[in-house]
């Protein structure tokens, strides 16, 4: 039994000096590890395309392809800056987090990081792109964008654009005529257009009253096709006339085109002559339903009401007498 007990005692001990052992080195292995080294990045290209364009702001997407040639990416990050060419003001910015991939077999990979980015779409940007790491900077990069004002709003993408307008004229009188766009719309778009509203006016040259007016539809129009659209405008006589078409979307104006209709064509006249002004009736443009006489606001001023004709005759002719009266009296 002594036998025994003392061999186990011999290993338990040797098992615990093994152990320590071990322990020391481990311990030793790790204060001597060198601290990991800042990840190597570089920008190689810069991508920006339109997201959401609005009458007044563009949304943008900002697409970097990063070189990465070692290190630890687990602390990098990328920061966007918007500065505007025209007054090299900042205008926004946005920062997003690089994707974390460990220092072993990556070297050469290429890192895709993309974010969205708001400016307003009345000006000119560059963009700046800089790599941080625990707050230093890795590497940095600029692209400028500019014309964002040629961007159609998304509000005011239809696809339906004017070919032309043709005019015929009927049912000319009693000073009157009848005149008819044909109107040629076409899609332009990948897909057929939705079914959008028209409003077609008819607008006096010289005066720009309104003669007429009157509202159609678009109908769905095929991809790459063209419809005819025509309507009936109803105006007076001896004048020229723009012709206005407007398209709408619920209630977005998304376009609009004119063309001239010359009822009263003249010949053109140098610069230089003297201009003579265009004797407009206005009743004729008078359309139904408008008032004949502006309406009453109480408290205003109303101008005093016309006599009766014939009273200021009748009294000159008074005074006449009187005066003959008066010099016979003064000869008796």
């Amino acid at each position: 039994m002594g036998t025994k007990s003392s061999h186990l005692l011999a290993i338990l001990l040797a098992s615990v000096l093994i152990l320590s052992f071990v322990i020391i080195l481990v311990k030793e292995d790790v204060l001597i590890q060198e601290p990991e080294s800042p990840p190597f990045l570089n920008i190689r290209d810069v991508d920006v395309k339109p997201v959401k364009v609005t009458s007044a702001l563009v949304e943008v997407n900002i697409t970097a392809y990063i070189n990465h040639a070692g290190g630890n990416t687990k602390n990098a990050s990328m920061l966007i800056r918007a500065i505007r060419s025209d007054t090299k003001l900042l205008a926004a910015q946005v920062s997003t987090p690089i994707p974390e991939i460990g220092s072993s077999g990556t070297a050469g990979k290429t890192l895709i990081v993309s974010q969205n980015l708001t400016v307003e779409r009345n000006g000119g940007y560059e963009l700046m792109l800089l790599l941080f790491d625990n707050g230093s900077i890795l590497d940095s990069g600029s692209v400028s964008i500019m014309g964002l004002n040629a961007l159609i709003p998304d509000s005011k993408r239809s696809g339906i654009t004017l070919n032309n307008i043709d005019f015929t004229v009927s049912n000319v009188s009693a000073g009157r005529v009848t005149i008819t766009p044909d109107i040629y719309l076409e899609n332009r778009g990948s897909e057929a257009s939705e079914n959008l509203k028209l409003i077609i006016k008819a607008r006096q040259a010289e005066s720009n009253l309104l003669a007429d007016k009157t509202t159609s539809e678009t109908g769905v129009i095929a991809s790459e096709a063209t419809a005819v659209n025509n309507v009936k405008l109803d105006v007076p006589d001896g004048y020229n006339y723009m012709v206005v078409v407007e398209l709408w979307k619920g209630d977005v104006l998304i376009n609009s085109w004119e063309k001239p209709v010359l009822l009263a064509p003249t010949k053109t006249v140098p610069k230089e002559s003297e201009e003579k002004n265009v004797n407009i009736e206005v009743s004729k443009f008078v359309r139904e339903g408008a008032p004949a006489a502006p309406p009453y606001y109480p408290g205003a001023t109303q101008a005093p009401a016309p006599k009766e004709p014939g009273f200021e005759l009748l009294g000159a002719i008074t005074a006449i007498m009187v005066v003959i009266a008066l010099k016979r009296r003064s000869q008796w």
